[in-house]
């Protein structure tokens, strides 16, 4: 559902998505993305990595790489916040990514040390169930 919304709702309601999301960049605008999909590399050059979502927007907007987690009770931890920035890091060098955004939607939240994590690396974050409705 986030990539549906990613392709078709969220740059025609931008002040709504926008506003679901939290450390967005202050610049940042949905765009109408060229693709987005899951994204998994193969292992030729760097280790295996699978993104849960990978948003590439047009030159000179924000592509955007996500990590979903659709679990009830288990907060994302900080730990998970590492290993997810690690992950995007490899993709953005392997795909040359100009202006990447990284999020992490949880549906079950985040521990107050992926919080501080996130703030503290520029990466955005939701809980707001929105972005799994049809």
């Amino acid at each position: 559902m986030i990539i549906r919304h990613l392709m078709y709702h969220a740059f025609r309601e931008n002040e709504i998505w926008c506003a679901i999301m939290q450390n967005l960049p202050e610049d940042f605008r949905f765009t109408e993305f060229k693709s987005v999909w899951s994204y998994k590399s193969a292992p030729i050059h760097k280790r295996d990595i699978q993104i849960d979502v990978f948003a590439i927007s047009q030159p000179g907007s924000f592509s955007m790489i996500g990590e979903v987690k659709n679990r009830e009770n288990e907060k994302f931890s900080r730990d998970e916040a590492l290993a997810f920035k690690e992950k995007a890091a490899t993709l953005i060098e392997l795909e040359t990514v100009e202006k990447p955004v990284l999020f992490v939607f949880s549906k079950a939240g985040f521990t107050r040390e992926a919080l501080d994590f996130f703030t503290e690396n520029s990466i955005a974050w939701a809980v707001d169930v929105k972005w799994l409705e049809g």
